[in-house]
């Protein structure tokens, strides 16, 4: 029996390194998961990869909406939602006083806009569930 066993887990950002990496460990210990990511084509290798226990689902973290639609395809494809990795992010690299307002806002809508709608949305199922865990 692995830790997760019984287990259904939403991983944001689930398409390549750090998230892939949680999916695949998460399914190593018994979990079912739902990739969800803008990274259509790697999301969806990832998800082949992992067989019968994953799912992949576009989602584009700072709209409500896509959230939603995640939530509900660990729903259906699991029958519950237990958990979020809530690790979708970007980076950028330089100074901030010479970065376009443009790339700070599109930051700022990602890593924490984007970490909060994650949030928002799986409480309810979370709660549903009698428990559950974000990180």
């Amino acid at each position: 029996m692995g830790k997760m066993d019984g287990r259904v887990v939403l991983v944001s950002g689930g398409a390549r390194g750090q998230g892939a990496e949680h999916a695949r460990l998460l399914v190593a210990e018994g979990a079912r998961v739902v990739l969800g990511d803008l990274l259509d084509e790697e999301g969806r290798a990832v998800a082949e990869e992992l067989g019968e226990h994953a799912r992949f689902c576009h989602l584009d973290v700072r709209l409500p909406q896509e959230w939603a639609r995640a939530v509900e395809t660990a729903r259906e494809a699991f029958g519950a939602l237990d958990g979020l990795v809530n690790n979708a992010g970007v980076l950028s690299i330089g100074y901030a006083a010479e970065m376009p307002v443009e790339e700070f806002r599109h930051t700022v809508e990602v890593n924490q806009v984007g970490t909060f709608l994650g949030m928002q949305a799986v409480v309810p199922s979370l709660r549903a569930a009698g428990g559950g865990t974000i990180v």
